[in-house]
Protein backbone atom coordinates (compact mmCIF):
# COMPACT_ATOMS: atom_id res chain seq x y z
CA UNK A 1 0.00 0.00 0.00
CA UNK A 2 1.39 3.26 -0.91
CA UNK A 3 1.46 6.35 1.76
CA UNK A 4 0.17 9.50 -0.03
CA UNK A 5 1.05 12.62 1.95
CA UNK A 6 -1.02 15.65 1.69
CA UNK A 7 -0.11 19.06 2.94
CA UNK A 8 -3.52 19.67 4.16
CA UNK A 9 -2.31 16.65 6.50
CA UNK A 10 1.10 17.96 7.30
CA UNK A 11 -0.27 19.29 11.05
CA UNK A 12 0.44 15.46 12.15
CA UNK A 13 3.90 15.26 11.16
CA UNK A 14 6.43 17.15 10.89
CA UNK A 15 10.20 17.08 10.94
CA UNK A 16 12.48 17.16 14.38
CA UNK A 17 15.94 16.89 15.39
CA UNK A 18 16.77 16.60 19.03
CA UNK A 19 20.20 18.51 19.27
CA UNK A 20 18.08 20.82 18.21
CA UNK A 21 15.26 20.74 20.78
CA UNK A 22 17.72 20.57 23.38
CA UNK A 23 19.41 23.71 22.12
CA UNK A 24 16.33 25.47 22.88
CA UNK A 25 15.91 23.98 25.68
CA UNK A 26 19.28 25.17 26.72
CA UNK A 27 18.31 29.11 25.97
CA UNK A 28 18.97 28.61 22.63
CA UNK A 29 23.19 27.65 23.13
CA UNK A 30 24.46 24.51 22.59
CA UNK A 31 25.23 22.27 25.24
CA UNK A 32 28.94 20.71 24.66
CA UNK A 33 28.67 18.08 26.56
CA UNK A 34 28.20 15.05 24.29
CA UNK A 35 25.03 13.15 24.48
CA UNK A 36 27.56 9.78 25.35
CA UNK A 37 29.33 11.25 28.10
CA UNK A 38 27.64 10.69 31.27
CA UNK A 39 28.19 15.22 31.50
CA UNK A 40 25.72 14.77 28.83
CA UNK A 41 23.40 12.74 29.34
CA UNK A 42 22.62 14.33 33.32
CA UNK A 43 22.09 17.90 31.38
CA UNK A 44 19.22 16.73 29.09
CA UNK A 45 17.27 15.39 31.89
CA UNK A 46 17.90 18.77 33.58
CA UNK A 47 16.16 20.62 30.46
CA UNK A 48 13.62 18.40 30.37
CA UNK A 49 12.23 18.14 33.70
CA UNK A 50 9.99 21.11 33.58
CA UNK A 51 7.87 19.45 30.89
CA UNK A 52 8.49 15.88 32.11
CA UNK A 53 8.93 15.83 35.93
CA UNK A 54 9.49 11.97 36.03
CA UNK A 55 11.93 11.54 33.42
CA UNK A 56 14.45 10.13 36.01
CA UNK A 57 12.57 7.88 37.05
CA UNK A 58 11.62 6.41 33.36
CA UNK A 59 15.79 6.58 32.42
CA UNK A 60 16.12 4.01 35.31
CA UNK A 61 13.16 2.19 34.33
CA UNK A 62 13.61 2.13 30.93
CA UNK A 63 12.86 -0.96 28.55
CA UNK A 64 16.21 -3.30 27.79
CA UNK A 65 18.12 -2.55 24.65
CA UNK A 66 17.02 1.12 24.99
CA UNK A 67 19.99 3.36 25.17
CA UNK A 68 19.48 6.87 27.97
CA UNK A 69 20.29 9.10 25.48
CA UNK A 70 17.82 7.62 22.88
CA UNK A 71 14.60 8.07 25.51
CA UNK A 72 16.36 11.91 25.75
CA UNK A 73 16.11 12.01 21.89
CA UNK A 74 12.76 10.68 22.28
CA UNK A 75 11.30 12.74 24.83
CA UNK A 76 13.21 16.49 23.45
CA UNK A 77 10.80 14.74 19.97
CA UNK A 78 8.03 14.60 22.79
CA UNK A 79 8.94 18.10 24.05
CA UNK A 80 8.72 19.59 20.31
CA UNK A 81 5.39 17.44 19.73
CA UNK A 82 3.23 19.08 22.45
CA UNK A 83 4.94 22.63 21.68
CA UNK A 84 3.56 22.06 18.30
CA UNK A 85 -0.12 20.75 19.82
CA UNK A 86 -0.06 24.08 21.57
CA UNK A 87 1.20 26.79 18.55
CA UNK A 88 4.39 27.29 19.97
CA UNK A 89 6.31 25.18 18.07
CA UNK A 90 8.97 27.36 15.61
CA UNK A 91 10.50 26.44 12.72
CA UNK A 92 15.13 26.44 12.67
CA UNK A 93 13.82 28.38 9.23
CA UNK A 94 11.29 29.68 6.62
CA UNK A 95 9.61 26.27 5.61
CA UNK A 96 9.92 25.70 1.97
CA UNK A 97 8.02 23.44 0.24
CA UNK A 98 8.83 20.26 -1.88
CA UNK A 99 7.44 18.97 -4.72
CA UNK A 100 4.38 17.65 -2.98
CA UNK A 101 3.56 20.86 -1.52
CA UNK A 102 4.80 19.32 2.08
CA UNK A 103 6.64 21.93 4.17
CA UNK A 104 9.83 20.79 4.77
CA UNK A 105 11.75 22.54 7.84
CA UNK A 106 12.78 21.55 11.70
CA UNK A 107 10.40 22.76 14.04
CA UNK A 108 11.66 23.01 18.29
Amino acid sequence: MEVVWLPECQQWAFEVHPEVCFWALNHKRPITPNKKKETGLNERPRLLSPEFPNIQRHLVNRPSGVGKDDLLDAAAAAWTALRRHRSEAVPVCTPERDEKGLSVAIFY
